[in-house]
């Protein structure tokens, strides 16, 4: 059993690989992983958060100059109350009135987003590195399960053929898996994907997505509303003329005036972000309950499994070939 043994570790290494291939799901995973670091780089990058900073505040802005000196200077200037007035909008225009009443809660859940998104690029970067930059996260699976039959063949010769040559080799490629794992910083990168797929846990729901999708919908009603029906008729109920109105709208509510020329290049950059999101939830679903660091840790124990089982064989046949001499 004792001459047995370092090829059984050996072996058992190989086991090891493979059965976290298979008990992991790692090819889904590996494919799901990669899709969807792709789809979601471009809105990881710097300049895409500041945008999605910038329109959050034109947004938060409109609501707030709309509340506080649209509707009082408007409602006075047509000699009405502020709620007469909102009463007036809320018949007339339904879109920009529901609009407005949601923005107080859509905009501090979109900046709660953008600000899990800022927080977690690093790691995001980190784990976009699986197994390396040039390599995609497909190839994981596909490494683990060409070591894990490369380790039981060389079990199987230990076994047949003894001698030296095959446990050299057991312990070659072990010691090649325990380095390569470390200077490819795979327990840092895994960890790292671990704490990426935490901090999404809160936000990346159905429920979540789907009322991002609702809110971004609700906006642009409200911005195509406001721009082609609302706008028009207040300029003909207080006598301007299109050109009269933007102009004062301009001088006495730049936040309003700015945001009509930006509302729909900002929804739409929110609504590619909301499609990303709702694109990659079955992606998502399929990843959430994987813990990568584990399983890094698997990889390196069977690479310390070959060493040991081809270490021994070679310390026993340098003692059987000492002892023959």
């Amino acid at each position: 059993m004792l001459k047995r043994l370092p090829a059984a570790l050996v072996i058992l290494a190989g086991v090891v690989f493979l059965v976290l291939v298979l008990a992991r799901n790692l090819f889904p995973v590996g494919n799901d992983f990669e899709e969807m670091i792709d789809d979601f780089r471009p809105l990881l990058t710097d300049e895409s958060i500041e945008s999605y900073r910038t329109d959050l505040a034109g947004l938060a802005a409109v609501g707030d100059e709309f509340q506080t000196a649209i509707v009082p200077a408007l409602s006075a200037q047509l000699g009405m109350d502020p709620a007469s007035f909102m009463g007036l909008m809320g018949e007339q225009f339904p879109d920009v009135a529901t609009g407005l009443a949601v923005m107080p809660q859509m905009i501090p859940q979109f900046s709660g987003l953008i600000d899990t998104l800022e927080q977690q690029q690093g790691n995001f970067d980190s784990a976009d590195q699986i197994p390396t930059k040039s390599l995609p996260a497909q190839s994981v699976p596909w490494g683990f399960t060409f070591l894990g039959l490369v380790a039981i063949g060389v079990g199987v010769m230990m076994l047949l053929k003894g001698g030296r040559t095959w446990s050299l080799v057991a312990v070659v490629v072990g010691a090649a898996i325990i380095v390569g794992s470390f200077v490819l910083t795979l327990p840092g990168k895994s960890a790292d994907a671990d704490a990426l797929n935490e901090a999404l846990q809160p936000v990346y729901t159905v429920e979540t997505v789907e009322g991002a999708k609702t809110g971004i919908a609700v906006l642009g009603a409200m911005g195509q509303q406001m721009g082609t029906e609302m706008l028009p008729a207040l300029g003909a109920m207080l006598g301007m003329q299109p050109e009269d109105l933007n102009q004062f709208l301009g001088a006495n509510f730049p936040a309003t005036a700015q945001s009509l020329q930006t509302m729909p290049q900002s929804l739409a950059r929110f609504g590619t972000l909301a499609t990303v999101f709702d694109n990659n939830l079955d992606n998502y679903e399929t990843l959430n309950p994987v813990k990568f660091v584990p399983i890094i840790w698997a990889f390196i124990a069977g690479g310390v499994l070959m060493v040991l089982g081809g270490g021994y064989q070679l310390v026993i046949g340098s003692k059987e070939e000492a002892a023959a001499v």
